[in-house]
């Protein structure tokens, strides 16, 4: 099928010239939270208010009015930004981006929308629903039983270590980047770097493939998903024969091209063997972005997690190789922030690639909505309580994605979100139900990740010298644990 006769030429539409009016300064809708006689929070929009009497008991209440706070925030900061954007492809975060959603969380506060369903129970029953509607869904528990125990035999000598490819250095963000607009107005932030779409768009044409994606790529039929941002679909290098997953982006509905010329530079340059990497860009009949991917066929460790169970020296396995791809991107200044089994892809090598940064989301057409900025079951507490947030929430989040792999789901994956922050936040570090019968180098390794003080959290570097990792396995011992998953789930 051809990739330029599939999308029909659209006539230009010329835009008009609208004034754009600034929103009123120093407007303040205070917000101030007590805790009553009876030990209860008092003082937030009536709407939040119901939640708690849901979801928060009053002995929780009590013992941590100051949590409760944060955490109903912090989620309705989250529900409200879901809720007006619908980006087509997930921004690339950085350190300056946390610091300015910050201030956006503490502005949105002290703002109307937090208050708008403040005496409207209609308005906060449509609100409920929303958030119920997004909520992740509860996966099925895993069957422990003798036909998930997989022996493996022949195992190779020795793990082919991975190196890094180098780079140049790459500037993340300029002064029209994403830490402005990420958060802010789209129509300031064009007025302030001085270009036009038109401009945008000559510059994306520069950097892409100038060439026919006919002469480079069979479409194959198996389409991989649908959603804002247009088609996910499979094809074949017809150099290599890989396959590979090309998404399709229509122009039209992207508002943002700067942050899309942005992305396109900083994604050229990341190249990792553990990273779902991008490989080309077209402009296809001057209105469709075609961005081409990697395409991994064993699917996402999720199945694996789920389905089987894994020996410690697989779990190494794939937290090495893990490890490896979160050292590439924190050396680079870029947080991913949403490691989890479902963003971790397996070949049926045993091959092991993050995915689900940058233009890599959604690279199986999965775009359903989470409620979270980041999925909320593998959040580190810092998230919500914004206290030294940075890179080390990927480490917290690998923790959790290592109860994953021993239980077969993250702690509190059976509490609605908004409970599930909550304990999160203040419990701190869960307990893990096969803990006692787990070797002292993987308590020593969980032990580091899951430290709720940052500082004495370990780094992805020092994980990667640790000495539970040297008894990973080869990777091709996932390789039974995958068609097994595949085969049980009907997938084959």
């Amino acid at each position: 099928m051809s990739f330029t006769s599939f999308f029909k030429k659209r006539p230009h539409k010329e835009e008009n010239n609208i004034v754009v009016i600034g929103t009123p300064t120093n407007v303040n809708h205070d917000i101030h939270v007590t805790v009553d006689e009876k030990g209860l929070v008092t003082g937030l929009p009536s709407a939040w208010m119901r939640q708690i009497g849901t979801q928060i008991t009053k002995d929780e209440q009590r013992e941590n009015p100051l949590v409760v706070k944060q955490v109903l925030q912090y989620y309705h900061f989250s529900i409200k930004k879901g809720n007006q954007e619908r980006p087509e492809f997930k921004h690339i975060v950085t350190e300056r981006d946390i610091v300015e959603e910050s201030k956006q969380i503490d502005l949105y506060t002290q703002s109307k929308d937090a208050h708008q369903s403040k005496d409207s129970l209609s308005d906060s029953d449509k609100e409920q629903k929303e958030i119920n509607r997004c909520s992740y869904p509860v996966r099925p528990p895993r069957k422990i039983d003798g036909s998930n125990l997989i022996q493996t035999k022949n195992l190779a000598q020795n793990l082919v270590d991975l190196t890094l490819v180098e780079n140049e250095e790459v500037e993340f963000r300029d002064k029209s980047g994403s830490s402005a607009d990420l958060f802010g107005d789209d129509d300031v932030s064009r007025r302030r770097s001085g270009l036009t779409d038109e401009d945008y768009m000559i510059e994306i044409r520069k950097i892409c493939n100038t060439g026919n994606p006919d002469d480079y790529y069979e479409r194959s039929h198996k389409d991989l998903g649908s959603g804002a941002s247009g088609l996910v679909f499979a094809a074949t290098c017809k150099k290599t024969g890989e396959w590979v997953a090309i998404k399709d982006i229509d122009m039209t509905k992207q508002h943002k091209k700067d942050l899309l010329l942005s992305e396109i530079k900083i994604m050229k340059n990341f190249k990792h063997k553990n990273l779902v990497n991008f490989l080309d860009a077209f402009v296809v009949n001057d209105d469709h972005l075609y961005v081409v991917m990697e395409l991994l066929d064993g699917g996402p460790l999720t199945d694996v997690v789920t389905e089987t169970v894994m020996k410690e020296g697989q779990i190494a396995a794939v937290c090495f190789e893990v490890l490896k791809a979160i050292d590439y991107l924190h050396e680079r200044g870029t947080i991913h922030r949403d490691i989890k089994s479902d963003n971790v892809l397996l070949g049926m090598d045993g091959t092991v690639k993050v995915t689900d940064f940058g233009f890599c989301a959604n690279v199986i057409g999965n775009e359903q909505r989470e409620t979270m900025v980041g999925t909320p079951y593998w959040m580190a507490p810092e998230v919500v309580t914004r206290q030294k947030y940075g890179k080390k929430v990927d480490i917290w989040s690998l923790g959790i994605m290592i109860v994953e792999m021993l239980d077969g789901e993250p702690p509190y994956l059976r509490e609605p979100p908004l409970r599930a922050l909550y304990l999160i936040t203040a419990n701190g570090r869960p307990k893990i139900t096969r803990w006692n019968t787990l070797s002292e180098k993987l308590k020593s390794f969980i032990d580091l990740t899951l430290q709720v003080d940052v500082d004495k959290r370990a780094t992805a570097k020092e994980l990667l010298l640790h000495e539970f990792l040297d008894e990973k396995m080869e990777l091709k011992t996932l390789t039974p644990l995958i068609r097994a998953a595949k085969k049980m789930l009907h997938k084959t």
